[in-house]
């Protein structure tokens, strides 16, 4: 809803309040159709190792799509925008969905693209419809304000699928046929539908819908002069890179080479939300202290300790034992996701955060994308190699040994971040 005057303390407030509530729906709907259960479902059409890993990749390729954001959101604003994109986002999920039935009578090459294909339009939908998210967040929260309303917003989108996660995994418990799998999607795609009703309701002003307007490249070339810009492109690409080398690979490694079922390896998922909502939880009362920087090393420290774990995890399943590495999956990728987006709502200016946003989304969700799949890939070949077997336990141990070297490379960069000067103060606590 766009107003014609500046955004006054209730008009902030009631935007908070539905995307609050949007993020509960939103956390129910993605659980029933996100990463998690796609990959499930291309393990249980029997797709290879290396599809996987595309799989996994797909949640940052899906960022070519973004462009398709600004355009909308030049016509129609930011919230407009993002419920646009959620039907069309909820609309590829059904695509995801019937890869099942062309499993079954098409077999797994047909499955597998429309895979692919379902994934690749889901995320990048998604990617679309969240490229204003930032400087939407900067226009309905003050400054002083953004780092726990972030992490409220998460842990509200974390606990609703943690709710989610516990249904799904009673339902496959009692049934974990194919075709449940698919019905789960489905559902998802239904609640996401829902919750784009909630998104077209949080009031902003006309600035963000003018500032899409302005001409691409020359915003984007001004947006690149910055050197803090360059430096979050540089930190959001490893980030991204180690996150989709690690976390896709940590289930498949517990599904393939440890045999779990589906509705155990959605009890470790579930895990995986439960920390996630006790980390924004805890995080929310004292991001704003720690600032965007410290935020980001803290979150990519966790995703250090993974492949330590896997490196030195037991040949027998011990399942109090296997939660820490879904436990720590969260706090690397939650918290350098809010860290990254902390540090950019201060240290670029509201003028430049439109051209920046999509400079930085594009860069980091694309590049990382195709380096992730790429390295991902190969060291899973290589892993094939060295061990002489493939989707065996110490297969995978060969693959995190290799991301395990990989990680010092990847928090030199990420040390280039500077520490935070804040840049928009003058607009930092009123409307």
């Amino acid at each position: 809803m766009i107003l014609d005057h500046p955004l006054t303390v209730k008009d902030q407030s009631i935007s908070q309040k539905y995307y609050t509530v949007f993020n509960v729906f939103n956390g129910f709907s993605y659980m029933c159709l996100g990463e998690t259960v796609i990959l499930l479902l291309a393990v249980r059409v029997g797709c290879p190792d290396s599809v996987i890993a595309v799989l996994g990749s797909m949640i940052y390729l899906g960022f070519l799509l973004l462009p398709l954001g600004k355009i909308m959101t030049a016509r129609s604003g930011a919230a407009e925008s993002q419920a646009n994109f959620w039907i069309f986002r909820n609309i590829a999920a059904l695509l995801v969905a019937s890869a099942a039935p062309a499993a079954f009578y098409f077999g797994i090459i047909p499955a597998a693209l429309l895979l692919i294909i379902g994934a690749f339009l889901f995320y990048g939908f998604r990617a679309a419809g969240v490229v204003m998210a930032q400087p939407l967040v900067g226009e309905v929260c003050p400054e002083s304000k953004q780092g726990s309303f972030m992490f409220r917003c998460w842990c509200c989108f974390y606990g609703s699928g943690l709710l989610a996660l516990l249904l799904i995994s009673g339902l496959l418990y009692w049934n974990s046929n194919i075709w449940v799998l698919a019905s789960v999607i489905v559902a998802g795609a239904v609640l996401g539908l829902i919750s784009s009703s909630l998104i077209r309701r949080i009031r902003e002003t006309q600035t963000i819908m003018l500032s899409a307007r302005e001409p691409m490249f020359a915003a984007v070339y001004q947006a690149c002069r910055n050197p803090d810009i360059i430096r979050q492109m540089i930190a959001g690409m490893c980030c991204n890179t180690a996150a989709i080398m690690i976390v896709p690979i940590s289930m498949l490694t517990l599904k393939r080479g440890y045999g779990v079922s589906d509705s155990g390896a959605l009890l470790y998922s579930l895990a995986q939300f439960a920390a996630s909502t006790a980390i924004c939880a805890f995080l929310g009362k004292s991001a704003d202290r720690f600032g965007g920087r410290m935020v980001t090393f803290g979150g990519f420290a966790g995703l250090c300790l993974i492949p330590v774990f896997w490196l030195a995890a037991p040949e027998k399943l011990y399942w109090f034992c296997f939660l820490l590495p879904f436990v720590l999956c969260p706090a690397g990728m939650v918290v350098t996701v809010v860290g990254l987006q902390q540090y950019f709502l201060r240290t670029v200016p509201k003028e430049q955060q439109i051209a920046a946003s999509m400079v930085i989304s594009v860069a980091t969700g694309v590049i990382s994308g195709g380096l992730g799949s790429v390295l991902s890939t190969l060291l899973l070949k290589l892993a094939e190699l060295f061990s002489g077997t493939s989707g065996e336990i110490i297969t995978y141990r060969w693959y995190f040994g290799g991301v395990l070297l990989l990680m010092p490379v990847f928090f030199i960069f990420i040390r280039l971040l500077r520490k935070e000067i804040t840049v928009n103060r003058n607009n930092a606590d009123n409307p």
